[in-house]
């Protein structure tokens, strides 16, 4: 991404490894903390709020690619420990220390690019700083992009004809906890089934053998079908009550992630 004809830059630092991400969005961010005063009755002042701190908060979007896809995902299944962001927005250079996972969202629409949101959250030794000479500035560098293919959702061996849209979301509390809304046309050929799913497979990319399963999807609300001659699009959400599996498989690459 160029801001004012100059690149801006974004990285995730863990463990000494430094994983470039594709610039899309980014709202991290240092925000006051603390407790507010409510206004007195009957006058005109309005609620104080006694700053106590600061806590770093904010998201990061980005594009899935061949060269980040793992290091995400591996966040993920570490999501309690601790990780480096640094940020060059041009008018400024940062590095928000020590934050860690939040919740994270995938989703993508067909023939469309996968994007992943990860939200990030203040722990006790957290605290941002500014670039000092040792820091390294690793520019993106161009690779494979991943787009999502709507027809290429099997649930239960059974493919679907087509499922347009997919958001996959996850919060990590005391538990991890994940969801999944499928976007589809209503009726019984686009989307047969209305129980629980045993085992969802959604394909990243054929050619590099990257795919998720998903499993025991629990539906959190019902379908109705409708008397209508035109196509109507719907969604429905499933609550992931197994674990969920990222997969590579290929010639070079043989690895899971179990979240």
């Amino acid at each position: 991404m160029k801001v004012q004809g100059r690149d801006c830059t974004l990285t995730i630092a863990k463990d000494g490894e430094y994983y470039p991400l594709p610039y899309s969005e980014e709202t991290v961010r240092t925000a006051s903390k603390g407790y507010a005063l409510p206004g007195v009755i009957g006058l005109r002042n309005r609620e104080k709020l006694v700053e106590t701190g600061k806590a770093i908060t904010g998201c990061v979007v980005t594009r899935l690619e061949y060269n980040n896809i793992l290091a995400l995902f591996l966040l993920l299944f570490y999501s309690n420990e601790k990780f480096d962001i640094l940020v060059d927005r041009v008018c400024e250079k940062l590095i928000y220390k020590n934050v860690s996972v939040k919740d994270f969202e995938l989703r993508a629409e067909n023939n469309e690019p996968l994007y992943f949101r990860l939200d990030v959250k203040d722990n006790d030794d957290s605290f941002t700083t500014g670039w000092d000479i040792t820091t390294p500035s690793l520019p993106w560098n161009e690779c494979r992009t991943f787009y999502y293919d709507g027809h290429s959702v099997i649930a239960d061996l059974k493919k679907f004809p087509l499922v347009y849209r997919f958001e996959l979301t996850g919060k990590f509390t005391e538990k991890a906890k994940y969801q999944i809304t499928l976007y589809f046309p209503l009726n019984t050929e686009h989307y047969p089934t209305q129980n629980k799913i045993e085992k969802l497979t959604i394909t990243l990319d054929q050619q590099f053998g990257i795919w998720l399963d998903l499993y025991d999807l629990k539906p959190l609300d019902d379908m109705a079908d409708i008397n209508c001659a035109d196509t109507v699009l719907c969604y429905q959400k499933f609550e992931v009550t197994g674990i969920v599996v990222f997969n590579i498989r290929n010639s070079e690459q043989n690895t899971q992630v179990v979240l």
